[in-house]
């Protein structure tokens, strides 16, 4: 099968910062409080941009870094959790902004896992030659689906937008995945649209530690892979204490986790393609990629950059 390798990425964070001043004023409760239960100290909402905006800029920069014309771009697979549009889709949308003339577009309502599937879906593409170059964005705008009474979920979410570019290489890369669902338990997160978004946080926080490092485990063995042989480890940035509570079951260092929760929040679909933009990272490190949330929908991919 045809190899990929990344070639570009990017991201998009709006302009009105909502930090835990802002938010313990609002809920009268002490903001050190909030940071102790996410890690978090700030969020960003798009007061003017769409989704597709979000989507469009991240975009953006992701080709200027891969240094590609965007009709290059063959395939476009867009990840969110909070759009309303069904048709035609953000994926189209962004084909048209970007005025690429010829490809295909797909949208997945994946949950916070999305652009996990996403990622693989357009590498899948590839590996069957139907594409050669994908550019894979997760975007979410979650300040408008938020309940503005509801503490659990106004001290987590906030917006953004991540792109990647992923191409066809004749390099020996690494690669592999693995994803599941488990949609009996698909009411913990719920978002209908028009609705306000329900979350059960603490049965999630018990999801998460419990099916993460399986799934994370189970990659590995795939390659016949530890976790010392990994650089990094890009998890969804949900909440830090599930971040931590994952490392310690896994015995492994929380350093290798890379973080950016603290100052973006939980961003969805987002949030791992917005912390793989902010890394450095240099040719032949392996890395692993884990999202989870509404569905449930868990998944890993290793690769090698």
């Amino acid at each position: 099968m045809k190899k990929i390798e990344i070639i570009g990425r990017g991201k998009y964070i709006p302009q009105k910062k909502v930090d835990n001043t802002y938010l313990s004023k609002k809920f009268k409760i002490d903001k050190n409080q909030i940071y102790d239960l996410t890690g978090i100290d700030n969020r960003w909402y798009a007061e003017k941009e769409t989704l597709e905006d979000m989507a469009y800029m991240a975009s953006i920069q992701a080709i200027k870094d891969a240094n590609i014309n965007e009709n290059m771009i063959d395939l476009i697979v867009v990840a969110s959790s909070s759009t309303s549009k069904i048709m035609p889709g953000i994926s189209f949308l962004i084909q048209s902004k970007l005025n690429v003339q010829s490809c295909m577009c797909l949208d997945v309502l994946g949950g916070c896992n999305g652009y996990i599937n996403a990622l693989d879906i357009a590498r899948n593409y590839i590996a069957i030659e139907k594409a050669n170059v994908a550019l894979v964005i997760g975007v979410d705008k979650l300040s408008k689906v938020i309940d503005e009474k509801d503490y659990s979920t106004s001290i987590l979410l906030g917006d953004g937008a991540g792109a990647t570019i992923i191409a066809k290489t004749d390099k020996n890369k690494l690669y592999n995945s693995y994803i599941q669902s488990k949609g009996q338990e698909g009411d913990l997160l719920v978002y209908e649209a028009k609705d306000k978004l329900i979350m059960q946080g603490k049965k999630i926080y018990k999801y998460a530690v419990k099916e993460v490092p399986t799934v994370i485990q189970k990659v590995l063995d795939m390659e016949n892979l530890n976790l010392k042989d990994i650089k990094y480890i890009l998890l969804h940035q949900s909440n830090q204490r599930i971040m931590d509570a994952v490392a310690c079951r896994l015995k492994c260092d929380k350093n290798k986790f890379i973080t950016n929760i603290k100052e973006v929040g939980n961003t969805f679909c987002a949030s791992i393609p917005i912390v793989l933009s902010d890394i450095n990272l240099e040719e032949g490190d392996k890395i692993m990629l884990v999202g989870y949330g509404g569905g449930m929908n868990t998944g890993c991919i290793i690769l090698e950059y």
